[in-house]
């Protein structure tokens, strides 16, 4: 089965999002269907096997994803917190 491409404007693929979609569709086709038939039930297999294949893909393409973190260092904010004024002082 091939995974439909969902990108944004740097061609991302959002494989989280496919992911999200499928477990949703899981969890409505069961209050939908309380008493399934062996037929229905196939539906279900198909919703799963979904769900292992995009988690997959999500698995094969994070491993090319750059992993960083930026702090912002905010020198007004902490000396307004330091000075020690409170909200109803400020009014």
């Amino acid at each position: 089965m091939q995974i439909p491409k969902e990108t944004d404007d740097e061609g991302i693929v959002k494989f989280k999002r496919m992911n999200r979609k499928c477990a949703l569709n899981l969890m409505v086709w069961h209050e939908n269907n309380p008493n399934p038939t062996e037929q229905e039930a196939d539906q279900l297999i198909a919703i799963a096997e979904k769900i292992l294949e995009t988690s997959r893909a999500f698995k094969d393409n994070i491993k090319y994803w750059v992993k960083h973190t930026y702090t912002h260092k905010l020198k007004e904010h902490k000396e307004y917190l330091d000075t020690g004024i409170s909200a109803e002082e400020e009014e």
